[in-house]
Protein backbone atom coordinates (compact mmCIF):
# COMPACT_ATOMS: atom_id res chain seq x y z
CA UNK A 1 0.00 0.00 0.00
CA UNK A 2 1.14 3.39 -0.89
CA UNK A 3 1.55 5.71 1.93
CA UNK A 4 -0.64 8.44 2.16
CA UNK A 5 1.79 11.46 1.46
CA UNK A 6 3.55 10.02 -1.55
CA UNK A 7 -0.03 9.46 -3.14
CA UNK A 8 -0.65 12.85 -2.54
CA UNK A 9 2.41 14.41 -3.99
CA UNK A 10 2.28 12.54 -7.16
CA UNK A 11 -1.23 13.69 -7.55
CA UNK A 12 -0.42 16.84 -6.68
CA UNK A 13 2.50 16.79 -9.36
CA UNK A 14 0.37 14.99 -12.04
CA UNK A 15 -1.94 18.14 -11.15
CA UNK A 16 0.51 20.65 -11.63
CA UNK A 17 1.26 19.32 -15.26
CA UNK A 18 -1.80 19.64 -15.90
CA UNK A 19 -1.89 23.42 -15.38
CA UNK A 20 1.25 23.82 -16.59
CA UNK A 21 0.13 22.77 -19.95
CA UNK A 22 -3.18 24.18 -19.86
CA UNK A 23 -1.68 27.37 -19.16
CA UNK A 24 1.25 26.89 -21.39
CA UNK A 25 3.75 27.35 -18.82
CA UNK A 26 7.21 26.66 -18.76
CA UNK A 27 9.40 25.92 -15.77
CA UNK A 28 12.20 29.20 -15.74
CA UNK A 29 15.72 28.87 -16.91
CA UNK A 30 18.25 28.81 -14.04
CA UNK A 31 19.12 32.30 -14.15
CA UNK A 32 15.27 33.33 -13.97
CA UNK A 33 15.10 31.37 -10.70
CA UNK A 34 18.43 32.64 -9.61
CA UNK A 35 17.29 36.10 -10.29
CA UNK A 36 14.15 35.80 -8.53
CA UNK A 37 15.29 34.06 -5.62
CA UNK A 38 18.64 36.49 -4.33
CA UNK A 39 17.22 38.78 -2.42
CA UNK A 40 15.63 36.17 -0.51
CA UNK A 41 19.40 34.75 -0.05
CA UNK A 42 20.78 38.33 0.67
CA UNK A 43 18.22 39.45 3.51
CA UNK A 44 18.94 35.48 5.00
CA UNK A 45 22.80 37.08 5.07
CA UNK A 46 21.93 40.69 5.97
CA UNK A 47 19.04 40.70 7.95
CA UNK A 48 19.03 44.86 7.79
CA UNK A 49 18.87 44.89 4.73
CA UNK A 50 15.78 43.32 4.41
CA UNK A 51 13.33 45.73 5.68
CA UNK A 52 14.49 48.16 3.05
CA UNK A 53 14.05 45.45 0.52
CA UNK A 54 11.09 45.35 -2.42
CA UNK A 55 8.50 44.37 0.37
CA UNK A 56 8.32 47.76 1.80
CA UNK A 57 4.48 48.25 1.87
CA UNK A 58 5.41 51.11 -0.73
CA UNK A 59 7.04 49.27 -3.21
CA UNK A 60 4.00 46.94 -2.89
CA UNK A 61 1.65 50.00 -3.54
CA UNK A 62 3.41 51.34 -6.00
CA UNK A 63 4.03 47.81 -8.29
CA UNK A 64 0.27 47.96 -7.89
CA UNK A 65 -0.07 51.46 -9.07
CA UNK A 66 1.86 50.58 -12.37
CA UNK A 67 0.32 47.31 -13.45
CA UNK A 68 -1.14 46.95 -16.48
CA UNK A 69 -4.97 45.51 -17.08
CA UNK A 70 -3.31 41.91 -17.91
CA UNK A 71 -1.28 41.64 -14.94
CA UNK A 72 -4.17 43.06 -13.00
CA UNK A 73 -6.35 40.24 -14.62
CA UNK A 74 -3.85 37.15 -14.01
CA UNK A 75 -4.05 38.40 -10.63
CA UNK A 76 -7.88 38.43 -10.46
CA UNK A 77 -8.02 35.38 -12.13
CA UNK A 78 -5.30 33.28 -9.67
CA UNK A 79 -7.32 34.78 -6.79
CA UNK A 80 -10.09 33.56 -8.46
CA UNK A 81 -8.81 29.94 -8.64
CA UNK A 82 -7.26 29.79 -5.09
CA UNK A 83 -10.52 31.14 -3.45
CA UNK A 84 -12.34 28.39 -5.40
CA UNK A 85 -9.80 25.46 -4.53
CA UNK A 86 -10.47 26.26 -0.84
CA UNK A 87 -13.86 26.23 -1.30
CA UNK A 88 -14.34 22.88 -2.61
CA UNK A 89 -12.11 22.06 -0.19
CA UNK A 90 -14.02 22.78 2.58
CA UNK A 91 -17.00 21.25 0.90
CA UNK A 92 -15.40 18.25 0.76
CA UNK A 93 -13.83 18.21 4.52
CA UNK A 94 -17.46 19.35 5.61
CA UNK A 95 -18.93 16.72 2.91
CA UNK A 96 -21.60 19.43 3.25
CA UNK A 97 -22.34 22.81 0.78
CA UNK A 98 -23.44 24.83 3.58
CA UNK A 99 -22.69 24.41 7.46
CA UNK A 100 -20.98 21.72 9.61
CA UNK A 101 -22.81 18.14 10.46
CA UNK A 102 -23.15 18.03 13.84
CA UNK A 103 -25.76 16.88 16.65
CA UNK A 104 -28.84 18.75 16.60
CA UNK A 105 -29.26 21.08 19.49
CA UNK A 106 -31.74 20.16 22.30
CA UNK A 107 -33.41 23.34 23.80
CA UNK A 108 -35.16 22.75 27.27
CA UNK A 109 -33.26 19.92 28.34
CA UNK A 110 -30.91 20.95 30.70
Amino acid sequence: MIPPTVYYSKVGIELAKLVFRGQNMTPPNMATFQAYFQPLTNAFRNPAAFKNSSFAPSNIISRIRTANKKEIALAGVTAAEVVGFFTVGEIIGRMNIVGYKGQPEHHGHH
